[in-house]
C-alpha cells in the first residue's frame, strides 16, 4: 500500500510540474504570437504557431490523464489508509486534472 500511495504521489507531482510548464512556458509564449501585431504573417509563425497549439493540446491531455490516474492511486490507498501523502497527492491530481481540462480549452 506505501508503494502504491508514493507511486500516486510521485505522479501528481510530476502532472503538477507538466502544468506548471504549460502555464508559464507555453501559454504566454502562444499568447503573444496571436496577438502581436509586429510579428509578420508568414510560413515560419503560421508553423511555429501551429506547433505550439499542438504542444499545448497533448501537454494539456497528458496531464488531465496523469492527474485521473493519480486520484486513483492515492484515493484508493487514502480510503484504507488515512495518510497526508495520499491526501495531498489526491487534491494535486485533483487540481492537474482540472488544470489540464482549461488548459485544453484554451
Amino acid at each position: 500500500m506505501r508503494a502504491l500511495s508514493a507511486i500516486g504521489f510521485v505522479i501528481s507531482v510530476i502532472g503538477l510540474l507538466l502544468v506548471c510548464y504549460n502555464q508559464f512556458a507555453i501559454i504566454p509564449f502562444l499568447t503573444d504570437l496571436n496577438s502581436n501585431a509586429d510579428i509578420k504573417d508568414n510560413e515560419f509563425t503560421q508553423a511555429l504557431r501551429f506547433n505550439y497549439e499542438n504542444q499545448l493540446f497533448f501537454l494539456s491531455m497528458l496531464s488531465i490523464i496523469i492527474g485521473v490516474f493519480s486520484v486513483l492511486f492515492c484515493s484508493i490507498v487514502y480510503l484504507k489508509k488515512r495518510t497526508r501523502m495520499t491526501l495531498i497527492g489526491t487534491i494535486l491530481g485533483v487540481f492537474v486534472a482540472v488544470m489540464g481540462i482549461i488548459h485544453s480549452w484554451y
